[in-house]
């Protein structure tokens, strides 16, 4: 097929995608297939994909362990409850045999089909969450006691029931027999590296950067340079223990003083001292003994990272052993992330608290009833114990929490991943069926819905907006301090996000499959009740969606296909602009049928691909035009001539800027009008002292935050003005304020690297062509 064949065939295929999404659109009570942009032959799956395969609930309850094998903490049976915190008489013997679980199956037949079948009659999805892991007694029990709050009773493993904080407590210490004795490890820590005599010169700077580099080399690390009121240099680092290999700096404690003026301080054990030390001497020659390198404060995980980083750069820009600069927050969560999987971090989960979730309405005891019988299928060998909160009713659902002991009697521990929750889900729906409750396990992705906030987001939104009666001061602080507003609007935005439920595209293979298979599943239940809203809601959502992603797939692979074209003739440029045009039209047309978050998905996501493509074509241009070799300036221009959205979100960004300082100036004047109020009414006692001070405390958080929203505003305003002018060049470091204005900065220099890897391939495939 010649290349004008193909253009034409390619203009049909997306011609007949715009047709297919507009049909799916307006025809709710006919909804038709998607006539995808694939250029390979569909795949038409000849059934529906089986339930994960896991041992029916009612054989797994009779006593088989996680491992497989049987154990006799799973043939225990549950007494009737009991008032007391003890143990009430001894439990009834279950009985040797039990009939498959009553209405387990929900007789709507196995698969997707019978789960859309039951979805369309009113069921509820299956929830199950992990909202936290604890570590030691002392955090289990406060999470024991967090369930029990409100004075719910929670019934343990062996039936007996806990009805107070005491008994919470007791239970969790009886436990801790089994807890680990291991701490979690360290993994990052704040040094300060002294090298004596070393000034503040660019000859000191170079030997200090030696020294860095070659002292804490094949770990992770960034650092700072300061100057001392000496004149000499000092560095501030930040440094991931673990190493190359089984390399691992550790820290200890020391105690230094006599026994009165005794006092703790940090340090190198001896090899890792030694090791810094003599790298240091062999790269600069400097003796050990002029070396001083202390550790301060050691943390845990990418989060340690976070907070060190943090801290690092309140008091100027720090760069990384990659020569990367690290200046804000969003630098700092980005490092974080790299750094994650060299840190070889361990960490020690003794209980794990899990949630079940149903709608209101839902019967309370059959609940239980059902709970009851999860835990004891999935967790017989393992303690626990549960209750279920009603106190959320009014917003619509009901839960059961579950503390639950991460090591089993038989030293098994908890390692859930995604299979496993699918297996959870698969056995609390068969129990919960077992009890006549309206639940099926089904996914996200068979919904194509979004993905839920978590419990972290609630508890953050919920303190910031609603402050708790005993700790109302303290929780205004938390909400006024300018280092948590941004993490408290992401949350409220992820909750936002969750509850619109936006259509959720399918962009990796995996989601297409099952998006695929769940449309056939419910195109056979609409036939079926062709007058049932929920089926043809469902089918309409999953059609959007399926046409949606095939034509996100289609754009790039054909984006794809042009931009790495290596064969005998390279495509022109009028070509691939035709093909941009159709591309872009689809595009357009499809953008109009969608609202809300999924259309800023599919924009943002198509916008990618389109621009690449706008990029190559001005690149395949030049180089039609005889240029070998593009300059700097030449590359700035052709991202300039392509910069329409980069610009569009830099004034977004602005103008959101300018309208949170106004509401943060808002905000510190109505705290300043309250501090009066607060000061001309105060007593002498103490509890008015402290409310004053917490009032003197919002009211400073108000005016930094208020300050700090202003500079960010006339950031942004600078940052866009400076985009407009000069789109290629990547918005300069000290602009970069916020995470928006660091995510465009990473876009801008995205596509500066994608057209100049793309001037490489085509430079590379035009001297193919001319050896040939």
């Amino acid at each position: 097929m010649n290349r004008a064949a193909q253009i034409a065939w390619w203009v049909a295929q997306v011609e007949a995608a715009r047709t297919a999404v507009t049909a799916a659109a307006e025809s709710r009570r006919r909804p038709r297939a998607f006539g995808g942009l694939d250029d390979e032959p569909r795949r038409r799956a000849a059934r529906v994909a089986p339930l994960p395969k896991v041992p029916p609930a009612d054989q797994v309850i009779r006593g088989h362990t996680i491992t497989g094998g049987r154990d006799e903490e799973r043939s225990r049976s549950l007494p009737p409850s009991s008032a007391g915190g003890g143990g009430g008489g001894p439990p009834p013997v279950r009985p040797a045999a039990r009939a498959p679980i009553p209405g387990g199956a929900g007789g709507a037949g196995p698969g997707a089909v019978g789960r859309a079948r039951q979805l369309a009659a009113g069921y509820q999805p299956a929830v199950i969450k992990v909202l936290s892991w604890a570590h030691g007694t002392v955090r289990a029990t406060k999470t024991g006691q967090y369930v029990q709050r409100e004075d719910v009773p929670l019934e343990t493993h062996d039936g007996r029931m806990l009805t107070d904080r005491e008994a919470v407590a007791d239970e969790i210490k009886a436990w801790s027999v089994n807890f680990s004795k291991r701490a979690e490890s360290q993994d990052v820590a704040a040094v300060r590296l002294m090298l004596r005599g070393v000034k503040d010169t660019e000859e000191g700077r170079e030997t200090y950067e030696k020294a860095i580099a070659a002292g804490f080399a094949g770990h992770r690390y960034a650092y700072r340079l300061d100057t001392t009121s000496s004149g000499d240099l000092e560095a501030r680092l930040v440094i991931a223990l673990a190493g190359p290999a089984k390399e691992r700096f550790r820290v200890r404690e020391e105690r230094v003083g006599d026994h009165e003026k005794q006092f703790t301080r940090k340090r190198f054990d001896m090899a890792s001292e030694g090791k810094i030390a003599d790298r240091i001497h062999a790269a600069t020659g400097i003796g050990t003994q002029a070396i001083g390198v202390s550790p301060g404060m050691t943390n845990h995980g990418r989060n340690g990272v976070t907070y060190r980083l943090n801290k690092l750069v309140e008091h100027g820009a720090v760069v990384d052993d990659k020569g990367k600069a690290i200046a804000n927050v969003a630098d700092t969560r980005v490092a974080a992330r790299e750094w994650g999987p060299s840190l070889r971090s361990q960490s020690v989960r003794d209980t794990m608290h899990l949630m079940l979730s149903a709608k209101a309405g839902t019967n309370v005891e059959a609940l239980r009833r059902a709970a009851r019988a999860f835990l004891q299928d999935r967790f017989g060998d393992h303690k626990f114990m549960f209750g279920i909160h009603v106190d959320k009713e009014a917003a619509g659902h009901i839960h059961v929490h579950a503390v639950i002991a991460a090591k089993g009697e038989s030293g098994q521990k908890l390692h859930p991943g995604p299979e496993t929750f699918r297996e959870w889900r698969t056995a609390y729906a068969q129990h919960a069926q077992a009890e006549g409750l309206r639940i099926v396990a089904t996914s996200a992705r068979e919904r194509a819905s979004s993905q839920s906030y978590g419990p972290k987001d609630k508890a953050i939104v919920e303190t910031a907006e609603r402050p708790r009666t005993a700790r109302e001061a303290r929780d205004r602080a938390y909400a006024a301090d300018p280092a948590n507003r941004r993490l408290i609007d992401n949350a409220r935005q992820r909750i936002a996000t969750a509850r619109a439920n936006p259509i959720s595209l399918p962009k990796s293979p995996l989601a297409r499959k099952v998006v695929n298979e769940s449309v056939l599943a419910w195109r056979t239940v609409a036939a079926e009740q062709p007058a049932n809203p929920i089926a043809k809601d469902m089918l309409e959502r999953l059609l959007m969606a399926q046409a949606i992603g095939g034509i996100l797939q289609a754009i790039g692979r054909r984006v794809e296909q042009i931009t790495k074209e290596d064969s005998g003739m390279a495509i022109s440029s009028e070509q691939m602009a035709k093909d941009l045009r159709v591309m872009n039209e689809a595009v357009s047309r499809t953008s109009d049928l969608l609202v809300g978050e999924t259309k800023q998905q599919f924009r943002e996501t198509s916008a990618r691909y389109l621009e690449t493509l706008a990029n190559r074509i001005d690149l395949q241009r030049v180089q039609e035009r005889g240029v070998e070799r593009l300059s700097r300036g030449e590359v700035e221009s052709i991202v300039g001539t392509n910069a329409d959205r980069l610009i569009e979100r830099a004034q977004e960004i602005r103008l959101k800027e300018e309208r949170e300082a106004a509401s943060a100036e808002q905000i510190a004047a109505r705290a300043v009008n309250a501090e009066r109020r607060q000061e001309a009414g105060v007593a002498l006692d103490a509890t008015s002292q402290r409310e004053l001070r917490a009032e003197r405390s919002i009211v400073a958080g108000s005016q930094q935050a208020a300050s700090r929203e202003a500079r960010e505003a006339a950031a942004a305003a600078e940052a866009a003005r400076a985009i407009t002018e000069h789109p290629g060049q990547p918005i300069p470091a000290a602009l970069v304020q916020t995470d928006a204005l660091a995510k465009l900065r990473a876009e801008q220099e995205q596509v500066i690297r994608e057209i100049e890897a793309s001037e490489r391939a085509t430079a590379q495939s035009t001297k193919g062509q001319r050896l040939v």
